[in-house]
């Protein structure tokens, strides 16, 4: 399904499954799929970004995919949900992104399908571009991941990582409850 209009999106998320009436519409710019067999929840003040390509929501049957208020989802993001995938408040993430809760293929025929491991994003947490998130990932508050990471392990709280795969560079100091806007 093909979202690109704020009643749309309105309707969407207040008469499909999971959908809960919101204060504050969604913003979109560009466009946004939406394939959605289980439960999807966004929250408030939302915005996505599907220009110059298009973002995409998965949701399959019995999946959950969950989105924080005030969440802002760059271009070409491809977030998956096969288990669970829950995003924070407040969080940023860059163009050409990929989260997976799920591998999604078998390499070859004796291979079962990629088991899915739910993946968790605290609130306030930066995304940089080109960066993958993998299936089992839990990456915590106030954390930043560096443009074109690859993350395959848990994130500690205000923390910076980066790489392939991904590694703690520094900590952060962050003060408790500070959002940046």
């Amino acid at each position: 399904m093909l979202v690109n209009t704020f009643r749309r999106m309105k309707w969407m998320l207040r008469h499909g499954k999971g959908g809960r009436p919101l204060r504050e519409l969604p913003w979109i710019k560009g466009k946004l799929y939406v394939n959605q067999g289980g439960t999807l929840r966004v929250g408030n003040r939302v915005r996505f970004v599907g220009k110059p390509w298009a973002s995409q929501l998965t949701v399959e049957k019995g999946a959950v995919l969950e989105i924080g208020d005030r969440t802002f989802i760059n271009a070409g993001v491809g977030i998956a949900s096969r288990n669970r995938v829950t995003i924070g408040r407040d969080v940023k993430i860059g163009p050409r992104t990929s989260i997976l809760d799920s591998m999604y293929h078998q390499l070859d025929a004796s291979d079962s399908p990629g088991g899915s491991k739910p993946v968790v994003i605290g609130d306030n947490v930066w995304i940089g571009t080109r960066c993958t998130i993998l299936p089992g990932v839990t990456i915590g508050d106030n954390a930043v991941v560096a443009a074109g990471s690859l993350v395959n392990k848990d994130v500690p709280r205000n923390a910076l990582v980066a790489g392939t795969p991904a590694r703690v560079i520094r900590e952060l100091d962050i003060p408790e409850g500070w959002i940046r806007e």
